[in-house]
């Protein structure tokens, strides 16, 4: 979480309040976090010389807390960036509640199944909604961070990265997609096979990935 931080921070100096939204909107695609642990990251953060911090006034009275990386933590946000990823210890309950829901109802597997295909249904759209503001070169903060940029290269690289990291995802949601609805159809067949329930009206076609 640290270098989530620290790399939204290279872009631009921000508040925890913008930080918190940013992890509700782009970064938690990727990278999610409880908004109870990004305030005490941000203290840690800043004493560890990583970034540093300022009180300003907004309006006539309020008074919020503004955070810059510093030049450490730009280059420790760097040195991660430059690195070969590193995978957790796969975690996956979805899966795991299918491979031991062989003694439920099928209504229950049909339930698991359909809110597999609405998750990520909703994911597709939200990612595709925030892939089309940044393609339509909109979003102030990418902007900023092309501006900002030294070379062109690297203005160029701004937008390629994050095309092919939001594409990936998308790729991600359309897969798993595709695999609910083939298992809805395969649930179809499978209760009219066994006589546990009447034959739908309309048949579900096998999803193909795009």
């Amino acid at each position: 979480m640290n270098y989530a931080i620290l790399g939204w921070l290279s872009t631009g100096p921000g508040s925890g309040y913008d930080l918190v939204r940013q992890m509700d909107l782009g970064l938690s695609w990727f990278w999610g976090a409880a908004h109870s642990q990004i305030y005490p990251r941000l203290k840690e953060l800043e004493t560890k010389g990583l970034i540093t911090s300022e009180a300003v006034t907004v309006g006539s009275k309020l008074e919020k807390r503004v955070y810059s990386i510093t030049d450490e933590g730009r280059s420790a946000v760097r040195q991660w960036a430059s690195e070969p990823p590193t995978y957790p210890p796969n975690r996956d309950s979805e899966r795991l509640k299918l491979i031991f829901g062989d003694h439920n109802d099928v209504k229950d597997i049909r339930r698991h199944f359909e809110t597999h295909l609405a998750h990520f249904e909703a994911r597709r759209k939200n990612i595709q909604d925030f892939v089309d503001v940044m393609r339509s070169r909109q979003h102030p903060r990418i902007e900023q961070r092309i501006a900002d940029a030294p070379t062109e290269v690297q203005k160029e690289l701004v937008l390629a990265l994050r095309e092919m990291a939001y594409g990936g995802d998308l790729q991600r949601a359309e897969s798993e997609i595709a695999w609910a609805v083939n298992c809805l159809t395969w649930l179809d067949e499978f209760e009219r096979q066994h006589g546990l329930t009447e034959a739908r009206s309309s048949e579900r076609k096998p999803a193909t990935t795009t």
